[in-house]
């Protein structure tokens, strides 16, 4: 028997790795709050945590973190990248974080759901392309980044509804990006005016289109004004004229969660512009 033949047979026969994979969910629910310390195997961990304003139902039999080691070219992600040529998984750190509140039951949040990511598994260094991404069921994902840290990698978002998380290399020019979330709180402002009463959907119309001209004319300081008092008016309405539960049977619109979110990382990326 030749030794190539011997270790190829030999090889059949070794017991199968052992999954390195733990997840280890707190819920603190006078905290309103939950975070995950995760282990994918010995080179990949994170600690995962949300925090709302306000949830009901935040219980191990309602919510559920999950979390994977996938191919950097796996399709669930590769599909939904806003750019599939600038837009990848890092080598280092390809892991797909999904957040699945049961729809049977009785979970919801009401304005936003702040999540930060830490893991030593990635460095942060300044101007760092590194970023988290959200999607909502199979919609693309979306950049949701409104912090980014050292400790060796932090990073922070927020979020008016669930799915999936990835951190992501983004390679795309800041001022594409920039563009792109506009566009996304326009499109957003658009699909939800009608919900409103004339006062809100004026007032809304209004600053998104304060936001939009001044990054048309490259004027970003402006825009980073107007930006900023739309975040202002979201947060002092506390769901009065502006609709902000979300809830696992996900057939609410969580519309002042969602315009914050868009509108905080849209000041992000014009800080670091």
């Amino acid at each position: 028997m030749t030794f190539l033949r011997f270790i190829l047979l030999s090889a059949l026969f070794l017991p199968a790795a052992v999954s390195a994979t733990t997840i280890d969910v707190k819920f603190n629910q006078a905290a309103h709050s939950v975070k995950a310390e995760i282990n994918l195997s010995p080179a990949v961990s994170l600690d995962f945590s949300i925090g709302f304003g306000n949830a009901v139902g935040l219980t191990p039999q309602n919510f559920t973190i999950n979390a994977e080691l996938i191919s950097l070219t796996d399709p669930r992600i590769v599909n939904r990248l806003p750019d599939s040529l600038l837009t990848s998984l890092p080598s280092a750190f390809p892991v797909l974080i999904s957040v699945e509140p049961d729809p049977a039951r009785g979970f919801a949040f009401s304005g936003t759901a702040d999540i930060e990511l830490y893991t030593k598994t990635l460095h942060y260094t300044e101007g760092t392309p590194l970023r988290l991404f959200h999607a909502h069921g199979n919609e693309s994902f979306q950049d949701i980044t409104t912090m980014t840290g050292a400790g060796s990698y932090r990073v922070r978002g927020s979020g008016g509804q669930f799915s999936d998380f990835v951190v992501l290399v983004d390679l795309r020019s800041n001022l594409t990006v920039i563009n792109e979330k506009v566009t996304q709180l326009q499109s957003f402002t658009s699909s939800v005016q009608q919900q409103l009463s004339y006062d809100a959907e004026l007032q809304l119309t209004t600053l998104v289109q304060d936001i939009a001209d001044a990054v048309a004319q490259s004027q970003l300081v402006q825009a980073s004004t107007a930006v900023n008092e739309l975040i202002r008016v979201l947060e002092l309405d506390d769901g009065v004229l502006y609709p902000d539960v979300w809830r696992s049977s996900d057939d609410v619109i969580n519309v002042r969660g969602r315009l914050l979110s868009i509108s905080r990382t849209l000041r992000y990326s014009l800080r670091i512009h």
